[in-house]
């Protein structure tokens, strides 16, 4: 028994290491989660949009259906949420890419079944998913190679661009993008070769770094709800749980 528990753990210990983004941050795939089944539900409400409407007049009773909205972050989220809805469009598409969704709006991989990111057997498959809709996108705005390598020049103009409203974060800046960049770069190193199908995921691991380093860094006078933000840079600094859990919205629309 003590040594099949010693092979348990050390192969859970070798897909830890060997994982480029092990989705062991609990807030982050919380949004990561809430991301995917926005555009699932996007991409229905496009291809339907009059059943789509129909169902919602039917379920507009039912608060528990509604959309979980986002809870407080410590700081920068009116640039995060301009920059969600600047980049919607090319998500939208990129999802239809990477999942396959046919004419029906059904996905034409698994045939059946509609969403439901928290079944077990999907996990793994919304996990491939978001990775490879993170890599399309970064692709598209020229922000990663055609192998999904980060281009760091242009990946930090971006980030200066993108944060140039919040002043405070030009004296992190540069310790910020390095770091996130070196990650990447260590997530592309440390990827699953054997797994052809799946996507590069330096792209993800760019964005949760700057997500966690952006919450982290926020200073005292640009935070508006201090329990709110405490909540928020405790969950990224335990980093205890697993994709996906009941998420907070990620830059719901209504």
């Amino acid at each position: 028994m003590n040594k099949q528990i010693a092979v348990v753990t050390l192969l859970i210990a070798i897909a830890v290491i060997a994982t480029a983004y092990d989705f062991n941050d609990p807030l982050f795939n919380q949004i990561l989660a809430d991301e995917l089944e926005e555009l699932h539900s996007l991409e229905d409400e496009f291809q339907h949009p009059r059943s789509r409407r129909d169902e919602e007049a039917v379920n507009l009773d039912k608060d528990k259906c509604r959309p979980f909205r986002r809870k407080s972050w410590c700081c920068a989220e009116e640039t995060t949420d301009a920059l969600h809805e600047k980049n919607r469009e090319i998500k939208r598409e990129c999802f239809k890419k990477v999942t396959g969704r046919d004419k029906d709006g059904k996905d034409s991989r698994d045939g059946k079944d509609g969403f439901d990111p928290f079944r077990c057997d999907k996990v793994e498959k919304h996990r491939k998913e978001m990775t490879c809709v993170v890599q399309c996108v970064g692709q598209q705005k020229g922000l990663l190679d055609e192998d999904g390598n980060p281009k760091e020049a242009e990946f930090t103009a971006l980030v200066k661009e993108t944060m140039s409203k919040e002043s405070w974060f030009a004296s992190i800046q540069d310790k910020v993008i390095p770091t996130c960049l070196a990650e990447a770069r260590n997530a592309t190193a440390n990827r699953d070769t054997s797994d052809t199908e799946s996507c590069n995921p330096a792209g993800v691991k760019l964005v949760h770094c700057l997500f966690r380093e952006i919450q982290l860094g926020c200073p005292a006078e640009q935070i508006k709800d201090q329990k709110a933000c405490n909540r928020v840079r405790d969950k990224i600094k335990r980093h205890n749980d697993f994709f996906p859990h009941p998420p907070p919205s990620f830059l719901h629309d209504e």
